[in-house]
């Protein structure tokens, strides 16, 4: 698991004021002198004051380049301190090896190496007790204790999480936002969702709404775990997670996704590929696998009885709403806000795929891996595909697929149900031209 580090920010006068007045819980932005910093990795921004004192704490991410030699530094999730913390006071408690680069960044502002942002995290928690539950989130600790989680949590965790982050890429919905995800060491971890800051109750009222255009949404609200919003300037992305099994038993994690614009489901399922040698493989047929088309098969059947739309937005280059992704079997690094690499199958090409005779290996088995898929949709050209409402139901068999929500809640997998709601008509036809063809 990558390291989280950390960055001082310090504002000349003028952009303090512009800062003080501005800034706020969705964020602000500034131009600093050029830095590296991997987008994966967490970065935890200290604001510096004019008086030398630490007024705020935020997250922080590498934008793009705001002129030669300077880069956007965007910053959200704003906490101000109760009581602000001279510098001098700090570097009082940091040790004498660290001292010396601390001290430096809180007079000039940039960068912190790891060792110094462990040596800053550990005084600021002491000096401000407030601050302790949310720097805890990014020191070794933390990572030790996720590093100590049974194997088939982890796994549980990645999936939940690996479907969190492709809705959000979906819906164009910035990924930095899914960090600081922990546990209690009490409860111990429940669910990818409800270890987000952001997390918010199931009996929320605008929750609630935003499920009601779902079809069979009362069943699902029975089972929903936990659930929140993202939001940008275009979209409303509301995410729930329904399950009812402990994570160490549950058998896997589905993305449902519904474009509420186009009227569109697409399901996602996840399979491992494990390493053989010098490449990742799939080998099956897989038990598990083949129940799950069947549901699928149901299912498809069900939507074959459905007309034709014949509207605009009804409009796909496919209306079969299954794939499949098998990628290398997921690390669980929740810092890490990148989509795991893999491939995007459509469940009629994997039909066809399966049964091709290079699938078969040379003791009669079949195996899946990159070098014998002959074609699949990488991360870009799914989301590109799904955003656009190209692929999946129509809105006439979208009010049909409340049966595969069900089963797959009922299967032991979880169902990780994302509701894209755009905020703006760039998309929607006036009503005169959304005539059928």
């Amino acid at each position: 698991m990558s390291k989280a580090t950390g960055y001082i920010l310090r504002f000349s006068s003028e952009r303090q004021q512009v800062f003080n007045e501005r800034h706020n819980k969705e964020g602000f932005a500034e131009a600093v002198p050029e830095f590296e910093h991997s987008r994966n990795v967490p970065l935890v921004c200290f604001v510096v004051s004019q008086k030398n004192a630490v007024t705020h704490i935020c997250l922080g991410s590498r934008g793009r380049l705001a002129g030669t030699d300077l880069r956007r530094l965007n910053m959200t999730g704003f906490y101000e301190l109760r009581s602000a913390i001279f510098t001098d006071h700090i570097l009082q408690r940091i040790p004498a090896k660290n001292k010396h680069k601390v001290d430096e960044r809180l007079r000039i502002g940039g960068l912190l190496s790891p060792k110094a942002f462990e040596a800053l995290i550990g005084a600021v928690s002491e000096l401000s007790p407030e601050t302790a539950t949310i720097l805890a989130r990014y020191r070794e600790e933390r990572r030790e204790r996720i590093a100590n989680l049974p194997s088939t949590v982890q796994h549980a965790l990645a999936e939940q999480k690996e479907a969190l982050l492709t809705a959000m890429a979906i819906a164009g919905i910035d990924r930095d936002e899914v960090s600081g995800w922990d546990f209690s060491e009490e409860t111990g971890p429940v669910s990818f969702l409800a270890g987000l800051p952001s997390v918010r109750l199931r009996e929320d009222q605008m929750i609630i709404n935003d499920l009601s255009i779902l079809p069979g949404h009362k069943e699902i609200a029975s089972t929903i775990h936990s659930s929140t919003v993202f939001k940008n300037s275009t979209s409303r992305l509301t995410v729930v997670l329904a399950n009812r099994l402990p994570l160490e038993e549950q058998t896997g994690a589905d993305l449902i996704y519904y474009n509420e614009t186009f009227k569109c489901f697409l399901m996602v399922q996840y399979k491992a590929m494990e390493k053989e040698g010098d490449e990742f493989v799939f080998r099956f047929p897989n038990n598990q696998l083949t129940e799950e088309i069947k549901r699928m098969d149901c299912v498809l059947s069900a939507l074959s009885l459905v007309a034709d739309d014949r509207q605009a937005d009804g409009y796909r280059l496919s209306e079969n709403p299954f794939f499949l992704k098998i990628c290398p079997r997921i690390v669980f690094n929740p810092d890490n806000v990148g989509l795991s690499t893999g491939m995007y199958l459509p469940l009629d090409y994997w039909r066809r795929i399966s049964e091709h005779p290079g699938l078969i290996g040379p003791r009669g088995g079949k195996r899946l891996s990159y070098r014998n898929v002959r074609r699949y949709f990488d991360n870009s050209e799914f989301v590109s595909f799904a955003s656009g409402g190209w692929v999946g139901s129509n809105a006439q068999q979208s009010s049909l697929l409340s049966t595969a929500i069900r089963e797959t809640v009922h299967s032991g997998r979880v169902a990780v149900i994302a509701i894209n709601q755009e905020l703006d008509d760039r998309h929607r036809f006036q009503p005169d031209d959304s005539r059928q063809l």
